[in-house]
């Protein structure tokens, strides 16, 4: 079974639908909550294990708009 399939399955079992349903959410999500509990994004792209913040700055605009 790949991670992809894993995570979907996880994903349904707690009802959470949506188009995506990857990997993806997960990463974001973790990346979301990091940010909002203050931790910085070069930080939190450590974490994540991702080359730059691109990422965590995409996310953190979101935060603020959701705000």
């Amino acid at each position: 079974m790949s991670f992809g399939k894993i995570v979907r399955a996880a994903l349904l079992a707690i009802d959470f639908e949506d188009e995506d349903m990857s990997p993806r959410v997960l990463r974001n999500t973790y990346c979301r909550r990091q940010l909002l509990a203050g931790h910085g994004r070069e930080e939190v792209s450590n974490l994540l294990g991702l080359a730059s913040t691109r990422t965590c700055d995409r996310i953190r605009a979101t935060i603020g708009a959701q705000l």
